[in-house]
Order: C-alpha cells, then sequence, then structure tokens
C-alpha cells in the first residue's frame, strides 16, 4: 500500500461518520452511505431486462460464483450486489466495491461484450488490498474498534455492533495493532 495509505483511510472515515452524524463504535449504512455518493444498489432483479435464464444462473445455479459488479453507464454508477450471500457479507462486498471507486481505481481488465456492456474486473493486488483496507475502516475504524474493545467486547460482540463478520472484526482488531495493544495492556 501506499505509504500513509491506512492512516488516510482512517481519516476519510472518521470524517465521513462525522458528516453522516453517526459514531465511531456504531455501524454505519453502506447502501446509505453509497447512496449519499450518488450510486445506486440493485440486487440482480432491479436490472432492467435482466433475462431469466441468467438470473436463475447467478441467483440459483452458481450463487457462491460472484459477490457483486459494479457498472458505469454515463454519471449513473450501480453497485449489484448477491443477495443470497450472508447480510454481513454483503456489508462488506458493498462497501469495497464503493471503495474502488472512492479511490478512483482502474481495472487491469475490461471485458466488453457485443451488446455493449462491460464489465469491470482483476484489479492489481495493491488496489484490491487498498480497498480491503478503506472499507474496512469504514465499517470499523479503528477509533471504534479501541472503544469497544475497552468496554470489554470479544470479536463476535464487536462484529454484531459493527453489522460485519466475525472474521472482518478478527482481521481489523488484529491488523490495526488493537490486540496487541490491549494484550500488553492487560
Amino acid at each position: 500500500m501506499r505509504r500513509g495509505f491506512k492512516a488516510h483511510a482512517e481519516r476519510l472515515s472518521l470524517d465521513t461518520r462525522h458528516q453522516l452524524g453517526i459514531r465511531n463504535d456504531n455501524a454505519i449504512d453502506p447502501i446509505a452511505l453509497v447512496q449519499s455518493k450518488g450510486c445506486l444498489v440493485w440486487t440482480p432483479e432491479n436490472v432492467p431486462e435482466f433475462d431469466l435464464s441468467h438470473l436463475t444462473q447467478l441467483t440459483v445455479s452458481d450463487p457462491d460464483s460472484w459477490d457483486a459488479v459494479t457498472i458505469k453507464e454515463g454519471d449513473c454508477t450501480v453497485i449489484v450486489i448477491n443477495n443470497t450471500r450472508p447480510a454481513a457479507r454483503q456489508t462488506n462486498t458493498i462497501m469495497h466495491e464503493w471503495a474502488h471507486l472512492e479511490l478512483k481505481h482502474k481495472p487491469s481488465r475490461v471485458d466488453e461484450f457485443e451488446d455493449g456492456l462491460l464489465l469491470l474486473s482483476d484489479y492489481p493486488k495493491e488496489l484490491e488490498d487498498e480497498a480491503n483496507w478503506l472499507s474496512g475502516a469504514m465499517l470499523a475504524p479503528r477509533d471504534g474498534l479501541v472503544n469497544l474493545r475497552k468496554r470489554g467486547l470479544d470479536d463476535d460482540q464487536i462484529a454484531a455492533t459493527f453489522g460485519i463478520s466475525s472474521e472482518l472484526a478478527t482481521w481489523r482488531l488484529r491488523m490495526t495493532g488493537i490486540d496487541r495493544q490491549f494484550s500488553r495492556r492487560y
């Protein structure tokens, strides 16, 4: 990651939460956030003129093959989320897609189909790492994690408070150094 990126992501999270009136130790609604930034969030059922056989393939036959796709058409940006995934995963996925947009990441590959539809994919690892860090910071900022840990909440309770997966809560606590900080202190 770029030098200073993690600190930038934490500041962006706290600034955004302040603007939206959300405390740093409360959950943020990812759909409300991305909509406040001008993006739409749809499920596959919301996509106009979507072939029923494709819908069945994506949501019934092979729902584990994808999490989301972001489509840009002119000034309109739509994140199509796989609503068959668990809610905590959808939350992280929406924020991850938004992070790519916020950071103006360019994919290393763009697939164009005969009907003109473009699908963006294959971001370089460094850009995926940045999107992962920013989405994690937006969902569970370091200051909020510290506050909740000081109150004695465990990883699962912190995850429930933020509306994220236990895996993401544990990853944020470890990667931000909070677990190490608290293990030395207590």
